[in-house]
């Protein structure tokens, strides 16, 4: 259980890393906008060194990670909780 819960800790930091990345590339704001974007925003975007479709990509594999460990903890606790119950 402790290895699982290093990972989600692993997972949930390499999200939050992410997370900053892509808030950096856009000056500090999270915004949505549309593809009548203004050609300074393009040339921010290709400036910058990050890569939007490899911290999506990032993010869905964190989100994964994150979610097969704590698939895994609690197998591990309805495994003990069983092991509890047949000895007493």
């Amino acid at each position: 259980m402790f290895n699982a819960f290093s990972s989600m800790i692993a997972s949930a930091q390499k999200l939050q890393n992410s997370a900053n990345n892509l808030v950096s590339l856009g000056g500090g704001k999270v915004t949505v906008s549309d593809y009548a974007a203004s050609s300074s925003d393009l040339s921010s975007t290709e400036a910058s060194k990050v890569d939007i479709s490899k911290e999506a990509l990032k993010q869905l594999t964190s989100k994964a990670e994150f979610t097969a460990n704590a698939k895994v903890i609690v197998v591990a606790d309805a495994t003990i909780g069983t092991i509890l119950d047949i000895k007493s």
